[in-house]
């Protein structure tokens, strides 16, 4: 009887981890295909152009300003939250460097892995899922596009 339970035990302990131990490079990954995709992007607003108080007066709380040197052609990157939710903005010329410039770069970085650390000990990479552009700014947002389309209407409305 003790020999059952402890087979038992040890088949369930293998089902349960053996699909953890895999590559996640198989066709069955749809699951985690869907959570690494980015969910979407948007486009506003191509004739403003926008400034941290504009974002501030929305009701975004800047909480730290990053430096511009490695995100080529930015003139500001601040990182802060709306609604609970992490959002940066890469801050642009025009609309069209933004374009030109800061959509590859948001691409990229919704391409990398959240948690990451990209310097030191103590710098860990928040997860950005979508972006959006308004104006001359680009927005990673951090769950999905709705967080920064929330933010954009409270733009709208102040």
């Amino acid at each position: 009887m003790l020999r059952l339970r402890l087979l038992a035990l040890i088949s369930l302990v293998l089902v349960v981890v053996a699909p953890a131990c895999t590559d996640g490079e198989s066709a069955d990954n749809s699951v985690g295909d869907a959570v690494d995709a980015p969910t979407s992007s948007s486009i506003f607003h191509a004739d403003k152009t926008f400034t941290t108080d504009s974002f501030m007066a929305a009701g975004w709380k800047k909480s730290k300003e990053y430096d511009t040197a490695t995100v080529p052609e930015s003139t500001e990157i601040w990182y802060g939250f709306f609604n609970q939710k992490d959002i940066e903005i890469r801050f642009y010329q025009s609309h069209e460097s933004a374009l030109e410039h800061g959509v590859p770069l948001a691409e990229e970085s919704l391409q990398m892995d959240a948690g990451a650390r990209i310097g030191g000990v103590n710098t860990v990479r928040t997860g950005y899922s979508a972006y959006a552009v308004a104006g001359n700014a680009v927005m990673l947002c951090e769950l999905d596009v709705s967080s920064c389309e929330t933010l954009i209407n409270a733009l709208e409305a102040s």
